[in-house]
């Protein structure tokens, strides 16, 4: 259902682009900020109403890729924070871990129970307020952990285990925006290339995008290859 929704929009976005133009007198028709609103668009859109076709399918191309990996990385980050906050409930006595806050996650990680964390707050209350006790007490109470939010880890490998996976959900998040970044940096690079078609100060040279491994840190997702060929 989904890609049949998107095969229909890419075919409307390409009868808005319009046909290719074959002839230098009908390019100009197609106007600069309607080339640059195409491009901005989708990129790629803008190529195609200037009858660059293989520039079109480049960036159409990078940006179906992005995407894509957008949205693996997105699912990725979801099913591994599932399975860490089901790891909270199993091995650590966490009622309903779902749906808490980014800084709970955190201290479920950094200690192994909910004991400790609340002697780390004591510590902090007596450094705060170190000559009065009912302020202590007032501070501790304020920051100290809910019954109903305390946990207590079954074991270290199981701790151990949650951080992994907490880890990985969130470095799949990062990757997910890093590719939110890549879809703007794609739209702009478009549009100045095919301003710069419209405008007739580019060179006739063929130019290709491909998404390649990082070469120093394959683990942590692809970089955007531009290679332009000047004739």
């Amino acid at each position: 259902m989904k890609s049949g929704r998107l095969v229909t929009l890419a075919m409307i976005l390409l009868f808005l682009a319009g046909s290719p133009r074959e002839s230098a007198g009908r390019v100009i028709e197609a106007g600069r900020l309607k080339v640059l609103g195409l491009s901005l668009l989708v990129p790629g859109l803008g190529h195609w109403r200037l009858g660059e076709r293989d520039r079109a399918y480049a960036f159409m191309g990078a940006e179906a890729t992005v995407w894509g990996s957008y949205s693996v990385f997105r699912v990725q980050a979801k099913l591994r924070q599932d399975s860490y906050v089901e790891m909270a409930e199993l091995f650590a006595g966490v009622d309903d871990a779902s749906g808490r806050s980014d800084s709970y996650y955190r201290r479920l990680g950094a200690y192994r129970s909910s004991d400790l964390y609340d002697e780390e707050i004591r510590r902090e209350a007596r450094q705060v307020h170190p000559n009065d006790l009912e302020a202590r007490e007032r501070y501790f109470d304020r920051h100290r952990v809910p019954v109903e939010q305390q946990w207590s880890w079954s074991s270290t490998e199981r701790w151990d285990r949650y951080r992994t996976k907490r880890n990985d959900s969130n470095r799949a998040l990062k990757k997910a925006d890093y590719m939110l970044g890549v879809a703007l940096a794609n739209r702009l690079l478009a549009a100045v290339d095919a301003i710069r078609i419209y405008s007739g100060h580019s060179a006739s040279g063929k130019m290709s995008m491909r998404f390649a491994p990082d070469a120093i840190c394959p683990d942590d997702g692809a970089r955007l290859v531009l290679t332009y060929r000047i004739p």
